[in-house]
């Protein structure tokens, strides 16, 4: 008989098995399809009623390689006066040994010309400096209990791999869902339009699935390079 433990070992090894796949996949992406993948998943997005309208965008900043490419709907989010948000990773204020001791809060861009200059970390990603965080919003903060006006619209959210069902997999270090979960408790369970990109090799064929387990969120909705849209 397997136990929940057994279980979740399974599923650890299931998930990374995933990613050393996609790794392997990605590796023979070329520059060519990276551009012509993301100007595709890119239009369709903006081209989405939910983005038009949304006052307040969480997005993602891009890897070189390896992912949709966000830059020019970070661009288009400042043309149309939209406020932007993006991912700063930071250490728990409170130690706890059932959560990650480095969490993920959402924090404002004043412009265009402050996200191009970002600095890049070791990953390539553009990313906020600590010490300019005083002075940027925050969608959670470290208190997390009066956040009710700090909404945000809609999440454009990266991944390793997709399926149909709208299942996502992450990198491992469970920064997105943890930061959903804080989320969806401290606006009293509202939650912004969920919104994965992807590449076409990110996309498992049917009826492949990505494992998943309670504490991951699902999307609702994933545009992707090759023009495919899936939605709730």
């Amino acid at each position: 008989m397997f136990s929940i433990d057994d279980e979740m070992a399974g599923l650890r090894v299931a998930k990374q098995e995933l990613r050393g796949l996609m790794r392997q996949r990605l590796s023979n992406l070329s520059e060519e399809s990276l551009l012509r993948q993301s100007n595709a998943a890119t239009h369709a997005l903006l081209s989405m009623p939910e983005y038009q309208n949304a006052s307040r965008v969480g997005i993602y900043l891009s890897m070189p390689k390896g992912e949709i490419c966000t830059g020019a709907i970070v661009r288009d989010a400042f043309a149309h006066h939209k406020q932007v948000f993006v991912p700063y990773l930071y250490k728990a204020p409170i130690r706890d040994q059932e959560k990650p001791q480095s969490v993920m809060d959402m924090v404002s861009l004043h412009s265009s010309s402050d996200w191009k200059d970002l600095n890049r970390d070791a990953w390539g990603i553009p990313t906020v400096a600590k010490s300019s965080i005083i002075g940027r919003q925050r969608v959670l903060g470290d208190d997390e209990s009066d956040n009710e006006t700090k909404k945000l619209d809609i999440i454009i959210m990266p991944g390793v791999a997709f399926d149909s069902g709208l299942s996502r997999l992450g990198h491992g270090k469970g920064f997105y869902d943890y930061f959903m979960q804080r989320y969806h408790t401290s606006k009293g369970g509202s939650m912004p339009l969920l919104v994965g990109l992807a590449l076409d090799m990110q996309l498992l064929p049917e009826p492949q699935k990505v494992p998943i387990d309670t504490s991951d969120w699902q999307l609702d909705a994933l545009v992707v390079g090759d023009s495919t849209f899936i939605r709730r």
